[in-house]
Order: structure tokens, then C-alpha cells, then sequence
């Protein structure tokens, strides 16, 4: 089943601000909570299809959050961000992130580092790139990601991988496999990044 990779990067965001108490309607300010019961029922199939794969971003990204997000958000914190430096940045760490190739643990890495950079941006004054930041997350995973997710089983298999549905133990290890192999790459990103400053 295909998914809104913009309905997933708006979710996967509002949740991280929502963790450190910053507003989630910051991604669509203009029309938030516009969405009627009548709309919700008429989507179900597929919105309960998507809450799986929610469910799983948020399960993986909490374990990934355990080895890596503070490296990211140093990442993000050194980068100096401003207004008009943030695509630039976003886009190098992107490529340098996927450099090697695509697995699920970096595409995990691309909604923890985009979360990052959102928290960094709300935290210091410049809560107007959230969305830009969206925009930016959604945009590389269509043209970049999308047909490598779609030739590996698509979410759903994201959701198998990693969803609540499987045992403890095989998704441990699953997710341990999918995340160590970024380990050396996130290293690598960090210390580039840093001594580039």
C-alpha cells in the first residue's frame, strides 16, 4: 500500500516537538485540525494502515534516538543554521547520510535528523523553517528514497520489519542490524561536519 511520505514526516515531527513541549501546529498553522470525523471515517482502511507504520516510526526512531539522536542533534546545533544556510545544510547531510546507499536505518536517520533540526529551529527563534524543513524531508524522500522503499517492500514492510507485531527478540535484533550499520557513517558525519566549521 502507498503512503503519504508528507503524512509521515508531518507526524514524525509533531511528535519530536511534542516531546519537548514545543507547538506541533507549526507545520500547517493556517489549516490544522481542519480535518473533519466525516473525512477520518471515510480514509479508515488506509489511516489504520498507516497508523502501523507511524507506530513503527516512532518505535525505531526512539531506538535509534538511544544511539544516535544526541549525535544528530549536535550535528544539527553545529551547523549554524540560519534561514538562508538551512536547505544547504539539510541537503549535505542528507547526502553525505546516504552516501553508501539506502537501508532503513538511515532512513530512520533522515526523520530523526529532520525532527532535530525542527527542535533546533523552534529553539532559536526560527520557528518559520519547520515547515520548510517538511517540505524539504518530504521532496528527498520522493525523489531520493521513495523508489528504493518501494523495491524493498514499501512501508509496510518497514512495519513488519520493525512494528509491534513482531517478537521482542526479532525485532531486536532486526532493528540492532538496521541501525549499527550507520554507526561508522554517523561518526564520519559528525566529525566532517564539525571540523569543516
Amino acid at each position: 500500500m502507498q503512503y503519504s511520505n508528507r503524512e509521515l514526516v508531518e507526524f514524525f515531527i509533531s511528535y519530536k516537538l511534542s516531546q519537548r513541549n514545543h507547538p506541533t501546529p507549526l507545520l500547517r498553522p493556517s489549516d490544522a485540525g481542519q480535518r473533519t470525523e466525516e473525512d477520518q471515517a471515510n480514509s479508515w482502511p488506509a489511516h489504520h494502515g498507516v497508523e502501523a507504520v507511524k507506530s513503527a516510526l516512532i518505535d525505531s526512531g526512539e531506538q535509534f534516538g538511544f544511539l544516535f539522536t544526541q549525535s544528530f542533534q549536535d550535528v544539527a546545533s553545529h551547523l549554524s543554521i540560519t534561514p538562508d544556510t538551512a536547505q544547504q545544510c539539510f541537503k549535505n547531510v542528507m547526502d553525505e547520510l546516504f552516501r553508501d546507499g539506502i537501508n532503513w536505518g538511515r532512513v530512520i536517520g533522515l526523520f530523526v535528523f529532520g525532527s532535530a533540526m525542527c527542535a533546533d529551529c523552534v529553539e532559536n527563534n526560527m520557528s518559520e523553517m519547520v515547515p520548510h524543513i517538511a517540505d524539504w524531508m518530504t521532496v528527498y524522500l520522493d525523489e531520493h528514497i521513495n523508489l528504493w522503499i518501494q523495491r524493498h517492500g514499501g512501508w509496510d514492510r518497514f512495519t513488519e520489519i520493525f512494528g509491534k507485531g513482531m517478537s521482542a527478540r526479532r525485532s531486536r535484533e532486526s532493528l540492532k542490524r538496521w541501525l549499527f550499520v550507520g554507526v561508522a557513517l554517523v561518526t564520519g558525519l559528525l566529525v566532517g561536519m564539525l571540523m569543516a566549521d
